[in-house]
């Protein structure tokens, strides 16, 4: 799926000639003599006794603010240490702090049967089902509890359920427990879920897209109005190893814990964070340069950039935004970005940006269930009930049917979503296509693999190692049929 990028370095002055014999800088040392320590600035970030301290007081809190308040993990966070906490803290302890409380919502399922009474168990019995490693604060945790971190194992990178279980087992030392995958997951699941693709049984391919979804997300970034070779080349030279997905050449995953933010292309807007899943969607729209857009998209304006680059920066992209904040933010991403043919539009929900039947093309992004964002924001499972499914299907519909009226004859009208229940993807559109005939499937190449399509694809995490999201291309061959007359 992914190929090594193989860089050719640039030549430079050669290192191996003579060493110069030109008078040394006036600040030398004499031989012999040691140099002076610098002063050593104190780091702001808290010290491990401290961070494993204030995870474990703002676990409780935040495990309520999540799943008896369907709080999202981040904001839930930010309230419980304060507004100023990010002033008092560095990036390494939010990130140890985010890691360790977004794996304690991930396992929670298998966690709060045990009835552990220390959160420190909690927390580290967490950490142990998520990780390859045992840094310093969670063997805080274990002293804390008395257990000897040298006899504990970590099972992050457990290839399939029954050692992950044995993870499971270990801790809890021969206590009888249930490692049921299911109970990781909204009860609701089990019913929405269309059958994975593979050879196996069903029960097996369940399982396998299970365990995928319960993995930490992949690191994908995209290259946005540039050549690809230009960031790839310099990913390379900051000590990174891109990935380059095979079908996506702009697409690339990268390794362990990497920094973007040194990076000139990333501050230049060239390369951006963006799930393969999400990159695949330009590819499915698959717009000309210079044709007319409606972006009814997910607010985060990383599909609209993939958009404009698959358009050369030529042609009109109008992205709406029904709130505020969300136009405010998108907008100040698109004014970084390479591109200039974006408009970021306030949007009252109720009809096209435009005349009606003069869109060359709309994607449509609705909110829905977030089952691809899983990896990403655990949380998520637990916030989304069954019942808001049929409302995310009505308005997911609801708002299809609107961008169908702003696309003209011959146009394309495109869906996705972050997610893989059946009545938000597949039968949503099979719904929408029997009360529209003036539309049809489209059928397009597999935006990640050597095959065709029958106009509607759903991306797998255990087979693609991106988001669950569905993708479905239509295009208008007719004016809908006039109303009869009353």
């Amino acid at each position: 799926m992914a190929r090594k990028y193989a860089h050719t370095p640039r030549r430079g002055p050669s290192s191996t000639g003579p060493k110069s014999s030109g008078p040394k800088p006036s600040g030398a040392k004499p031989k012999g003599e040691r140099p002076r320590p610098t002063p050593q600035t104190a780091p702001r970030g808290k010290s491990m006794p401290a961070l494993a301290s204030l995870i474990a007081t703002l676990a409780p809190k935040v495990l309520r603010d999540v799943l008896d308040r369907g709080k999202r993990l981040e904001s839930a966070i930010v309230d419980a240490q304060g507004a100023d906490a990010k002033k008092r803290s560095t990036r390494s302890d939010r990130k140890l702090i985010n890691k360790s409380l977004a794996s304690l919502v991930r396992w929670w399922g298998w966690i709060e049967p045990l009835k552990l009474v220390q959160v420190e168990d909690q927390l580290l019995l967490a950490w142990l089902l998520d990780s390859t490693e045992l840094p310093a604060v969670p063997r805080i945790w274990a002293s804390k509890t008395a257990r000897e971190y040298s006899r504990l194992s970590t099972g992050g990178d457990a290839p399939g359920w029954t050692a992950r279980a044995e993870t499971l087992k270990r801790f809890v030392a021969g206590r009888a427990v249930t490692a049921d995958p299911w109970m990781l997951f909204p009860a609701w699941l089990r019913d929405e879920l269309p059958l994975p693709p593979g050879e196996e049984s069903a029960k097996a391919r369940r399982l396998t897209f299970l365990h995928a979804v319960q993995a930490p997300p992949s690191l994908w970034v995209a290259v946005r109005g540039r050549p690809p070779k230009e960031v790839w080349d310099e990913l390379v030279e900051a000590g990174h190893e891109p990935w380059v997905q095979r079908h996506i050449d702009s697409a690339a995953r990268l390794e362990g814990d990497v920094d973007l933010r040194p990076l000139e292309s990333f501050q230049a807007g060239a390369l951006v964070a963006q799930d393969l899943g999400s990159q695949a969607v330009a590819h499915v729209c698959d717009p000309d340069p210079g044709e007319r857009w409606w972006d009814l998209g997910d607010g985060s304006s990383l599909l609209t950039l993939g958009l404009a680059d698959a358009m050369n920066g030529k042609g009109t992209i109008v992205s709406t935004f029904e709130h505020e904040p969300a136009r405010r933010a998108a907008a100040l991403r698109l004014r970084t970005s390479p591109f200039r043919n974006v408009a970021a539009k306030a949007w009252d929900g109720r009809r096209p940006p435009g005349k009606p039947g003069t869109f060359d093309g709309v994607l449509v992004a609705p909110p829905s269930s977030g089952v691809g964002s899983w990896r990403r924001h655990p949380e998520v499972r637990w916030i989304v009930k069954k019942e808001q499914l049929a409302e995310l299907a009505a308005r997911q519909k609801q708002l299809l049917e609107l961008a169908a009226t702003a696309v003209r004859p011959g146009g394309t009208l495109v869906y996705t979503v972050g997610t893989a229940t059946l009545r938000e993807t597949q039968g949503l559109i099979n719904e929408f296509l029997q009360e529209h005939p003036e539309f049809r499937l489209d059928p397009f190449p597999h935006p990640l693999e050597e095959t065709p399509t029958t106009g509607m694809v759903q991306l797998w995490p255990q087979v693609h190692d991106c988001e669950s999201r569905f993708l479905a291309r239509l295009v208008r061959t007719s004016k809908p049929a006039a109303a009869p007359a009353s």
